[in-house]
């Protein structure tokens, strides 16, 4: 695919990273000669300096034959305008990026055909999202949902205190319709067999279905669901977390500094107790009892800022603490200090429009561990090589996994005898070695 990305942030640059490995032709514009240079240094791309709303810069770009544009600067009006105009010259697919509150009106944070933009996506309305799905989980630090919400694929931090540490995975007995994904040791990940063994420090990934996920979730920790939540910070992701929060019959406290957003904050959502404050203020944290909340989210414009609140409410015994993290950079340095959940906007921005690159049948594709694996969602055409073989004898390579498998309205967490059929929707989780084989697995002959 010819793809040209307008912006060089943090999210332009993971995009290259990822677009440059799978081989596609890019060019990429920022108003920034360093972060032009930074690209030229890095990256064997074509480069252009210069404003990328600009006619003139998007033609010499040559939108106009682009499969993909996609901007991503940190303006929202440069991205729409950017977007926009690459459509007009006969770009194939634009999107943009837009994160203010102008552009949280839909609930899911994704608008299609805005302005005649073909996707619009906020990721911090996304990421408010993901907050809400961790808050309704017991006791997972990661929550992503699948195949329209039927599966479900969460992370779990397996402490001291963990049960059935020490155990072979195949003596453990888990709950009907789930399965262990994906091992993380040592910040490696893989794709564990019956042999392994959970150690305290690990993480791992569980599939299945919402309800039966539920009940893995406490086959390995004595979390519960959060029945009340802190939230620091009411800005577009602080507000569209209470609102999801108390539509679930949450209790919710925002502690906002800005007096004006905070005031707002109490005509918009009433049912939430609103708190004109600083977050890092230890005094103010500990009058309004942090400690008694079952989880303490960060969510501010600023890392140092989530990164102390943070510490101060696991300090004064919150259940679980949520951050938000700006700079993708700065996530290990938070998980070393015990921040339980480190989520960014980048990698949320990222996956939504990685999805969008991808032929095959992809309908939805999630990046884990900072690349080392994802997770995908194809469609079966007919003729592919693994149409009515059962999965014991497929023959998937050494780092895949098979999740799931939706059959019209049936979803199925496959064993041995399950067999794929042209047309079922799968779920894959892929490390980088496995992708290239299950692709051609899944492809249809001749494709």
């Amino acid at each position: 695919m010819y793809i040209v990305i307008v912006g060089m942030g943090e999210v332009g640059r993971h995009l290259v990273r990822v677009m440059e490995h799978e081989g596609h032709d890019i060019v990429v514009i920022d108003a920034n000669a360093e972060a032009i240079q930074f690209i030229e240094d890095h990256h064997d791309v074509m480069t252009i300096n210069g404003y990328g709303a600009s006619h003139d810069v998007l033609t010499s770009a040559g939108v106009g034959r682009a499969d993909m544009v996609v901007a991503v600067t940190d303006h929202d009006e440069v991205n729409l305008i950017a977007a926009l105009a690459a459509k007009q010259l006969g770009a194939g697919r634009v999107i943009a990026r837009a994160q203010g509150n102008a552009w949280t009106a839909h609930a899911e944070g994704v608008r299609y055909g805005l302005l005649g933009v073909d996707v619009v996506i906020n990721p911090r309305v996304l990421v408010a999202h993901e907050l809400a799905r961790i808050a309704r989980s017991h006791g997972a630090v990661d929550v992503i949902d699948l195949a329209q919400d039927r599966i479900d694929l969460v992370q779990i931090q397996l402490t001291e205190e963990a049960r059935h540490l020490g155990k072979p995975l195949m003596k453990l007995t888990l709950p009907r319709d789930t399965l262990i994904a994906a091992l993380v040791r040592e910040d490696k990940l893989v794709v564990p067999g019956g042999a392994d063994v959970l150690m305290p420090g690990d993480g791992i990934y569980l599939i299945g279905k919402p309800d039966a996920i539920l009940e893995a979730e406490e086959y390995f920790t004595a979390s519960r669901e959060a029945r009340r939540v802190c939230i620091i910070g009411g800005g577009v992701v602080g507000s569209a977390l209470a609102q999801a929060l108390i539509a679930d019959g949450t209790e919710v406290l925002v502690i906002e500094q800005d007096r004006d957003v905070a005031e707002a904050l109490s005509l918009n959502i009433p049912r939430a107790t609103i708190v004109h404050g600083d977050g890092t203020d230890a005094q103010l944290l500990e009058e309004e009892e942090i400690g008694s909340y079952d989880l303490m989210c960060a969510v501010t414009s600023e890392d140092e800022v989530n990164l102390m609140a943070a510490l101060l409410a696991q300090r004064s015994g919150s259940g679980r603490t949520a951050a938000l993290v700006q700079r993708g950079d700065y996530m290990p340095i938070y998980q070393q200090l015990g921040v339980d959940i480190v989520l960014t906007p980048r990698s949320v921005a990222s996956d939504q429009i990685l999805r969008y690159c991808r032929g095959g049948g992809v309908q939805n594709l999630t990046s884990l561990e900072d690349g080392q694996a994802e997770v995908a969602e194809l469609k079966v055409p007919r003729g592919a090589r693994v149409v009515g073989v059962p999965l014991r004898r497929m023959g998937l390579p050494r780092g895949a996994l098979l999740g799931g498998i939706v059959h019209g309205d049936q979803v199925i967490i496959p064993r041995g005898d399950d067999i794929v059929q042209a047309g079922d929707t799968v779920i894959l989780l892929l490390t980088e070695s496995a992708r290239p084989i299950v692709e051609r697995m899944f492809r249809a002959r001749g494709g």
